[in-house]
């Protein structure tokens, strides 16, 4: 059954023996029979520990450009050391970076095999808004040094360009490591922190859920007057919580006050995306493990480069994703009045004459093309023309498709699935090791008593209130546009 789904859950095992057999059978000894029937597929756990150099090898010599950085401690018996951390980065996944959106989410999950460890990862994005990850690490968990270690590595090797934002959750251990100067980060990049964790410290410091989504509201903000709205509701509710967020650094969780750098991204759901894609390798023996992170990319690079290439072939110009907000944008943009303010044609007064379904009443925006700005904040968020932005392009007879930043071009989309994976050969042709011994430390194997943890624990960052329907016409809760009283009747 493993061989067929690696991700078969223990909660099944059980419910087929008893199905079966009549019986049923406890956690403890599913999982037990689980990890055996992994042994018998994958190899022994403290062997494997012992395949890793050699794999390591074959990484080095059959996919040339691969970044790894292994770290291991000396043990009491001579020619034995034990494993400590290990980062690898393959070189297409590198390459691939230069031509994504300038950020990268970190996060880390816990491995839940024989072993314990932490997987640690950073992932990004391209044009299209697909994800994939640029760099990896086992670790012991998500220490002070476990994120030194990772970090450095990931600044040297994989992200030393400029300009890059890193997001992240508010870890202290990630603070430390990204302020640490010997790694790199700090002065030439950005470090932002993920909303739905400032949500949950929230929660915590205030004891007050209601709030939370004020709040949140905050960080969401595209422009400053929406901003400052959702902090005047907290300041009438509760002057503790509006000091609790005064004392946040305005740029490291708002969208309005980031200056562009996060691209929209307010969350590291694309790091947390990842890691459940990654969930059924986790319970894997350590080679196992890595081997499976080198054959599901090569997988997943030659089937996205082909549906790249296609698209390219087929003469579209922007990628899927760009097109749907852009669609978005001109519908609204058809109804918006544009006043010219320069015989330029670069600053304009733009106002809105329906309801554009946001959130917020129809207001008026300034818009300003030379410096890409405009009070609703979306076209300095996103790096697309908003619906004002493309009013005032067609009022100008500019075409929009200049301020389409070139990251989200087919042509661009393309270059990042360029570099295929190499292939591995034959085991028989794999280089010997016949350095130290590795093994696994004593004090990481599993030996707690009860159910072994799977799943992550939810916490407050995942409690939702139900949202509150409102009329699509007037936005007033308690009935729907069919039976709104504001609603025009019929045409005489």
């Amino acid at each position: 059954m493993l061989r067929d789904n690696l991700a078969l859950s223990v909660k099944f095992i059980i419910g087929h023996i008893r199905d079966k057999f009549n019986y049923t059978i406890t956690y403890r000894k599913a999982w037990n029979a689980k990890n055996k029937a992994i042994e018998q597929i994958y190899g022994n756990w403290v062997q494997s520990y012992r395949d890793l150099p050699q794999w390591l090898i074959v990484m080095e010599k059959w996919i040339p450009g691969t970044i790894i950085r292994f770290e291991t401690s000396p043990t009491p018996i001579q020619g034995q050391v034990f494993f400590e951390r290990l980062f690898w980065a393959f070189k297409p996944c590198i390459q691939a970076f230069a031509h994504c959106k300038p950020i990268v989410q970190v996060d880390g999950t816990w491995l839940y095999g024989k072993y314990k460890g932490t997987l640690l990862l950073a992932v990004a994005q391209d044009g299209n808004a697909h994800i994939f990850p640029v760099a990896f690490a086992i670790v012991e968990g998500e220490t002070k040094d476990a994120w030194n270690f990772f970090l450095k590595h990931l600044r040297e090797n994989v992200t030393p360009q400029e300009n890059i934002c890193m997001i992240s959750d508010r870890h202290a251990s990630i603070k430390s490591a990204y302020e640490n100067p010997s790694n790199g980060w700090n002065g030439t990049s950005s470090h932002v922190y993920c909303l739905r964790h400032v949500a949950q410290n929230f929660v915590r410091a205030i004891k007050n859920r209601k709030l939370r989504k004020y709040a949140v509201n905050m960080g969401y903000a595209p422009s400053e007057a929406t901003f400052l709205y959702w902090r005047h509701r907290i300041l009438k509710k509760n002057t503790s919580a509006l000091e609790w967020v005064d004392n946040l650094p305005k740029e490291k969780w708002t969208q309005a006050y980031d200056g562009g750098i996060r691209w929209g991204h307010m969350t590291s759901n694309l790091a947390e995306a990842m890691n459940s894609v990654f969930k059924d390798i986790r319970g894997l023996p350590i080679t196992a493990l890595v081997q499976a992170t080198y054959y599901r990319l090569a997988k997943l690079f030659a089937k996205r480069g082909k549906q790249s290439a296609a698209v390219l072939a087929s003469g579209q110009q922007y990628t899927e994703a760009c097109q749907e907000k852009i669609l978005d944008a001109l519908g609204k943009s058809n109804s918006c009045i544009v006043t010219e303010f320069d015989r330029r044609n670069y600053s304009f007064s733009v106002e809105e004459t329906e309801d554009p379904h946001e959130g917020r009443p129809k207001d008026h925006f300034w818009v300003h093309l030379r410096e890409k700005m405009c009070d609703c904040g979306k076209f300095q968020a996103l790096h697309l023309p908003c619906s004002h932005v493309i009013a005032a392009c067609n009022h100008a007879n500019i075409s929009y498709e200049a301020f389409i930043d070139d990251v989200y071009r087919v042509t661009t989309v393309n270059v990042v699935y360029d570099e295929a994976f190499p292939v591995v050969r034959s085991k028989s042709l794999w280089p010997i090791y016949e350095g130290d011994v590795v093994c696994p430390r004593a004090d990481m194997k599993r030996t707690k008593r009860g159910r072994p943890k799977k799943t992550r624990i939810h916490t407050e960052m995942d409690d939702f209130e139900k949202r509150e329907f409102r009329c699509g016409l007037c936005r007033v809760p308690g009935h729907n546009y069919r039976e709104c009283p504001n609603a025009a009747g019929p045409s005489n």
